[in-house]
């Protein structure tokens, strides 16, 4: 059996700890539980907050926490790519 892993990292999850906290940030093993149905609908709502299934890792986790999670991830390929050079179109009648 392999090891389950979570959608979220740890600092994933600190950064999470900012959102509010009257339902929980993941639901882990839904397969295997009450939740089984979010694995039908690709989503469910729990204590009125909306979740969105993860099927590789058989969770389901918050939308608001999907968000930020999304941002920050957006945010560090964005600062781990390199910059570009803009390059220049030759303009017509100027020598290349």
């Amino acid at each position: 059996m392999t090891e389950r892993t979570s959608y979220l990292t740890a600092a994933e999850v600190r950064a999470a700890q900012v959102l509010h906290q009257r339902a929980p940030y993941a639901l882990t093993n839904v397969s295997c539980s009450f939740f089984n149905v979010a694995r039908h609908y690709g989503a469910l709502t729990f204590q009125g907050c909306s979740y969105t299934y993860m099927p590789g890792h058989d969770e389901c986790v918050r939308d608001d926490v999907l968000r930020l999670v999304t941002r920050m991830r957006r945010l560090k390929a964005k600062a781990a790519a390199p910059d570009h050079e803009q390059m220049a179109l030759p303009i017509e009648g100027e020598p290349t």
